[in-house]
């Protein structure tokens, strides 16, 4: 944990009159508060936050807290407020109470908060047709078009977007909005040789990110140490290998082939795939005897004959080239996967997730043990170099605040 001290100043619950909460005014839980962990993902759709909570006397039955109220949250290090959760910008709401240990008069719970807009997705549905560039499509099914009447997720919250340069018509098929954007991120791309987008959450909003120009972001140095330094520290690591040639194989990460059926004319189209097709910037001399054929064959339909119901035309133009790429766009996003680093740093609430971080550990002696003054980097064999930011955690509680980063690197490409 952080040396500098952290204090909750506010964590009130308020009533949601929308979802027919049963509190009837706002009230601060801020005294039995023990733990805040506030968590956000590459791989999740939406941010999410747990409160440990120390119920004296079961005030929370009793002042008919039963799910559905929104969360303000101030945390101050004694200067300025370091960490706010907003229930009119994040609306957060309160999705469950759970793990409830009764220890004579009180109870420990944990209270679970989610995005709203995490439950609006589960009952809303995407039920027209799109056919333009995919960026705005994503726009269009989390805001709504005014202009057809189209709802979408109705969300206010701010989108940061890349602008994909392909279009691609779809029908939604009743798919859940986030289901859909997800779905989409295989389809865009950002250049002709760039494949693959995220879609995400942070405290600021959403993201429609490619890989590619997450990637061109300037770094935040972050170095391990034995001694007081200027600068950011890492407390803790822990290097997780995750590249299993194995396993990589039979996901058809190095080569594959995907047959797609054309469900217009009834023709099969054969697109091969080989890692070699991409920037690498390692000797991929292990896959010599393999890379000639592909470990994995797949079976997909074509995307035509798009066509929406009541609908005299029908587009039975391929996707462009749709087809071609999609299994690049597949590759490229696990290849960002296949190498994991997991750090402990002091809290520092202006991390999100997506953001690259340049950390430095100090290289080994020539017998390999203790520490030199000289710090590795991407060129050496250790942990060193340039990460994404996969997950994060913010930890606060008993005056004390830990950030827990788990970040991500492509081990094979540029």
């Amino acid at each position: 944990m952080s040396e500098k001290k952290y204090l909750i100043k506010k964590c009130t619950l308020l009533p949601n009159d929308d979802k027919g909460s049963s509190l009837q005014e706002p009230y601060d839980i801020v005294k039995g508060v023990a733990a805040i962990d506030y968590y956000e993902s590459l791989q999740n759709t939406t941010i999410s936050m747990t409160i440990t909570f120390i119920d004296v006397d079961q005030v929370l039955g009793r002042k008919g807290v039963t799910g559905g109220e929104y969360i303000d949250v101030t945390v101050l290090d004694g200067e300025e407020d370091k960490f706010e959760i907003k229930s009119t910008e994040h609306k957060l709401m309160l999705n469950s109470v759970r793990n409830m240990v009764t220890e004579s008069n009180k109870q420990v719970a944990t209270l679970e908060f989610v995005s709203v807009d995490a439950l609006i997705n589960e009952t809303a549905r995407v039920n027209k047709k799109f056919s333009g560039n995919v960026t705005q499509t994503v726009k269009t099914i989390l805001k709504g078009d005014e202009s057809t009447g189209y709802l979408g997720l109705k969300t206010k919250k701010n989108l940061d977007s890349d602008d994909a340069t392909n279009s691609y018509s779809f029908v939604g098929n009743l798919r859940r909005p986030f289901d859909t954007i997800q779905w989409l991120c295989s389809k865009a791309q950002s250049s002709k040789k760039n494949f693959g987008f995220l879609f995400y959450e942070t405290i600021e909003g959403y993201h429609f990110r490619s890989i590619e120009s997450l990637l061109k972001q300037e770094a935040v140095p972050y170095q391990q140490a034995d001694r007081p330094i200027e600068g950011n520290k890492i407390l803790q690591n822990n290097l997780n290998q995750t590249n299993d040639i194995g396993t990589n194989l039979r996901m058809g990460m190095y080569a594959n082939r995907t047959l797609y059926l054309n469900i217009e004319n009834h023709t099969l189209k054969e697109v091969d795939f080989n890692i070699t097709e991409l920037d690498t910037k390692k000797d991929l001399k292990f896959l010599k005897d393999i890379e000639k054929s592909p470990s994995r064959l797949m079976l997909k339909v074509s995307d035509v004959g798009v066509s929406q119901k009541g609908s005299e035309k029908k587009d039975t133009k391929p996707n462009s080239e749709l087809d071609v790429y999609k299994n690049k766009s597949y590759t490229r996003t696990s290849l960002l996967f296949s190498q994991t680093l997991q750090i402990s740093v002091p809290l520092n609430t202006t991390l999100r997730a997506g953001i690259k971080v340049d950390v430095k550990f100090p290289l080994k002696n020539e017998e390999g043990e203790g520490s030199t003054d000289e710090y590795g980097s991407d060129k050496t064999n250790d942990p060193s170099g340039e990460y994404l930011i996969s997950e994060l955690r913010h930890l606060i509680g008993g005056g004390s605040g830990e950030t827990q980063l788990t970040l991500i690197r492509d081990a094979f490409t540029a």
